[in-house]
């Protein structure tokens, strides 16, 4: 099987090669100029791992690349969280326009869009609606996975909260009844390969964002000490910030963010435990045995 990966050098992209690969796909690792320096070398050199340019025609693909057709196409590209001054086009709905015609020229078995479940109203919710409305376009056969925030290792969630941990205890503290199902962003590369046509939503176990907290807190031995920030206080922190190039999972410094924070990502129908034949990784697992800056690491 063959396997065409778009933003396969972002977090979840890399871990969509790496279960393609140990699937036994050969996989079409979509990269920009100067950008193969995160791909398996070993792969690479024994055909099974493929470095094509971004914006490659299908006839390109399949005569420069070996690219036949019908593969599978996966598409991780397109930022998945909001930055002060992001040109919203990168944000998902340019290189869905582009990768639903791809998927229509080379006669794709399915073509598989990873979108971050959001609930707002604001312009990069938006953005990222319109990303969809560009994968429904298409005329093969579509998935759409909306899916919670991811964790793992050099994730933008736990390392963040992990690094603030190793530097101070008083980490800001708000909205911490919001419910979260962050995931296992191994989880989420398996429910992407695995993804069938329709629309569904992924997440793992439930959670809020304060028992997210204090579990990390927990396994790297630490005590939580705020300062607890009222939604005031946070939101005048998110305009004076929010113009700089600040703002993460751990603390959204946008104005907009901190809303779409507010709202959560819980999902109300989950598809992963039926994508993946079992039940979500835990989070206390991954705390407990992998994560960095866990105590004895």
């Amino acid at each position: 099987m063959q396997v065409l990966v778009a933003g396969s050098s972002g977090f979840v992209g890399r871990e969509v090669v790496r279960q393609a690969l140990l699937a036994g796909c050969q996989v079409f690792a979509m990269v920009r100029m100067q950008g193969e320096g995160h791909l398996d070398e070993e792969a690479v050199k024994s055909g099974q791992l493929v470095a094509v340019p971004f914006g490659a025609e299908a006839e390109v693909l399949a005569t420069g690349f070996g690219l036949d057709t019908s593969p599978i196409l996966i598409n991780c590209a397109g930022v998945q969280r909001e930055r002060p001054g992001l040109d919203l086009d990168m944000a998902g709905p340019g290189v869905a326009r582009e990768l639903a015609g791809l998927a229509d020229d080379l006669e794709a078995q399915r073509l598989v869009h990873l979108s971050p479940l959001l609930k707002g109203d604001d312009a990069f919710t938006r953005a990222k609606h319109r990303a969809e409305d560009e994968i429904r376009r298409c005329t093969r056969p579509t998935a759409i996975l909306r899916a919670a925030p991811a964790w793992g290792v050099s994730d933008a969630l736990l390392d963040e909260v992990g690094a603030w941990m190793m530097r101070s205890p008083a980490i800001p503290l708000f909205l911490e009844g919001v419910p979260l199902q962050p995931m296992d962003v191994e989880d989420l590369a398996k429910a992407l390969m695995a993804a069938q046509p329709g629309e569904q939503a992924v997440g793992g176990v439930r959670l809020t964002w304060g028992e997210v907290l204090e579990a990390a807190a927990l396994a790297a031995g630490k005590k939580l000490m705020g300062p607890h920030l009222s939604e005031m206080t946070t939101l005048l922190l998110a305009r004076w910030f929010g113009g700089g190039k600040f703002g993460s999972d751990l603390v959204p410094f946008t104005e907009a963010g901190f809303h779409r924070h507010a709202l959560g990502y819980e999902v109300a129908e989950n598809a992963l435990p039926r994508l993946l034949g079992r039940e979500p990784r835990t989070i206390a697992d991954y705390l407990a045995n992998e994560w960095p800056y866990r105590t004895g690491a």
